[in-house]
């Protein structure tokens, strides 16, 4: 993660006054919670002291660069005044959710609706970022919802921090790490919310995190071929909530298939076992457009192939003039190709001639002292 600089200009005299109060209220705020909190039906679990404003600043202003924060106060009714620029033209993402009772309803949807907002960090400081969804959240839903919100924030907010100190530095190089890692955001999610809040926070991202260390675990077995590890990864996915089914975009199911079309390739498979490798991962009708597919591969690469060598055969003919070598060339080409294939051919001449002018050795003078 990279690392911001922040230079904070000294402070006047107005500002010390303004801190001063500030910090006063702050400190009235905590304890109104406080107690807010103690009455609560169920207790929160025991959450760590929240750290300093500027450990939050920085981590937040992560991957922006700054070089003073700017310390105004915000004058927020509705908190979408004076938008980051980057915020400018867009909607907020999430909502909060009230029951029968005007209770809050823990949902996905707050967290989406902290991170809209959270996600301008390194455009304003983190309080004025706090103010601007305490004034969104109490202009739109006043009352107990609103309050238990925020506390949700004031959790939210440090559990970021946190999990940005214990994950920095370290790095994810093998399954190994990642389960490791993956066990560290479990603990601290687990210091600053309940269990019901873990899973309305981050369940499905929990869930597709424990589907794909299952599938590398999978991919990564030695014991299994190409089909058995498809077999395994289609019951896996079978196995997966709605949600996370819903994650398992075209790009992942490309990136699996590409993982073990790989590993076929390796073992030097047969045409059957990679029939039964894409059968099991995308079903029959795919694996039919993917046979075509190869085969349409496989002719226009045979074509390629047969031009290529003759226009090497015409090029390397001495006893053409440059001229008449081109002429032979454009007349080749365009008998092969037509239409939006020729410009693919142009490019991977271009490609070959280039590769074959590096490759080339250099000539003696041309590295003389």
């Amino acid at each position: 993660m990279r690392h911001l600089l922040v230079v904070e200009a000294a402070p006047s005299r107005r500002r010390r006054r303004f801190i001063v109060c500030i910090t006063g209220l702050a400190v009235v705020l905590a304890l109104a919670l406080w107690v807010w909190a103690s009455g609560r039906g169920t207790e929160r679990a025991p959450v760590a002291p929240a750290p300093t404003p500027r450990g939050l600043e920085v981590w937040l202003h992560a991957g922006s660069t700054m070089t003073e924060v700017d310390t105004a106060p915000a004058t927020a009714d509705t908190g979408l005044e004076a938008l980051p620029a980057s915020l400018q033209g867009t909607e907020v993402s999430g909502e909060l959710e009230v029951d029968e009772h005007g209770r809050l309803k823990v949902t996905r949807g707050l967290r989406l609706l902290f991170d809209y907002f959270l996600s301008a960090s390194g455009e304003e400081p983190v309080e004025r970022q706090r103010e601007r969804i305490r004034a969104y959240i109490t202009h739109r839903w006043p009352g107990a919802a609103a309050e238990q919100a925020l506390v949700l924030l004031d959790s939210y907010i440090a559990y970021k921090d946190e999990l940005s100190r214990v994950l920095s530095g370290s790095r994810a190089t093998s399954l190994s790490d990642m389960q490791a890692r993956l066990g560290a955001v479990a603990f601290v999610r687990a210091r600053y919310f309940q269990p019901e809040e873990v899973v309305a926070f981050f369940g499905e991202e929990q869930g597709y995190d424990r589907y794909s260390l299952a599938k590398m675990s999978i991919l990564n077995d030695p014991a299994l071929s190409p089909a058995q590890k498809a077999a395994h990864i289609a019951e896996l996915r079978g196995t997966q909530p709605e949600a996370v089914r819903q994650q398992m975009d075209v790009s992942e199911t490309v990136q699996t298939l590409e993982a073990l079309t790989t590993a076929w390739q390796q073992r030097t498979g047969s045409p059957q076992e990679l029939r039964d490798v894409r059968e099991k991962l995308v079903g029959r009708d795919a694996a039919d457009r993917l046979e075509s597919l190869d085969r349409q591969t496989q002719a226009w690469d045979g074509r390629v192939a047969a031009y290529l060598q003759q226009r090497e055969k015409i090029l390397g003919d001495t006893t053409l003039a440059d001229s008449m070598r081109q002429q032979q060339v454009e007349a080749l080409r365009n008998e092969a190709f037509a239409g939006p294939e020729r410009i693919r051919i142009e490019t991977i001449q271009r490609i070959q001639d280039s590769a074959a002018r590096d490759a080339a050795p250099v000539p003696r003078s041309a590295t003389s002292g």
